[in-house]
């Protein structure tokens, strides 16, 4: 990365460094902190936040692709677009509602597992897509990956909640926020970076092996890292 452009973008980093290094010092030393550091002692609420930034690290670096894709490599307008993305979209009002009915009955494990698995193969079965791909072949995928998404967030939301001591889960859900939208940012960084050096189908390819491969190592956490104490 060379220019003006590459040096702001690296100080930019440098400052966020410095910034949170600052902000984790002050934290620590505060008498009443805005975010009790404490909270990351439990390896359950470590997991989740984590599985927060994996989450939407794939699913918006996706989100954010794939419209190019079909506008730039497909042709396809910006109506057409949209429409071609909906089954995509569908999926998270049906998938949540769900997961939220499983979770009260399993814990909120099953369905994050479940969930991030699923997400995690629709995420990988874009690797196919070219200019030629016919539409009907990235329907699975679509589906999967929104469906996946969907499933998941409910659960998570509910497992770090669960970590989190009652009198700390307004801090608790600041964090899991926090931590998606930490993600969010990373993966459309990303795959900016990916579709800049190698083009758009290349950068995609590569978005969603990073991506899927996020999905799995949450979809571990959560059956690892999540198992309740003895």
């Amino acid at each position: 990365m060379r220019g003006p452009a590459g040096e702001r973008v690296l100080g930019g980093l440098v400052l966020s460094v410095l910034a949170l290094t600052a902000f984790l010092l002050l934290e620590r030393r505060a008498r009443a902190p805005m975010l009790p550091l404490e909270l990351f002692a439990s390896r359950r609420f470590s997991a989740s936040a984590a599985i927060g930034v994996l989450l939407n690290l794939g699913f918006y670096g996706l989100l954010f692709v794939v419209p190019l894709y079909f506008q730039q490599v497909r042709h396809l307008g910006a109506m057409a677009t949209g429409l071609a993305m909906l089954p995509m979209a569908l999926m998270p009002p049906i998938a949540s509602p769900l997961s939220g009915w499983v979770a009260a009955r399993t814990g909120p494990r099953p369905p994050m597992a479940y969930g991030l698995i699923i997400g995690g193969i629709g995420l990988l079965s874009w690797l196919p897509a070219d200019g030629d791909t016919n539409y009907w072949a990235l329907l699975v995928p679509l589906m999967l990956t929104g469906f996946g998404t969907g499933f998941t967030m409910p659960a998570a939301t509910a497992a770090i909640m669960e970590a989190a001591p009652p009198e700390l889960g307004g801090a608790a859900s600041a964090v899991f926020n926090a931590a998606r939208q930490t993600g969010s940012a990373i993966g459309v960084a990303l795959v900016g970076t990916l579709v800049a050096g190698g083009g758009l189908v290349a950068g995609l390819h590569a978005d969603v092996v990073v991506g899927g491969l996020g999905f799995l190592t949450a979809a571990s956490l959560a059956v690892f890292a999540l198992r309740p104490a003895h």
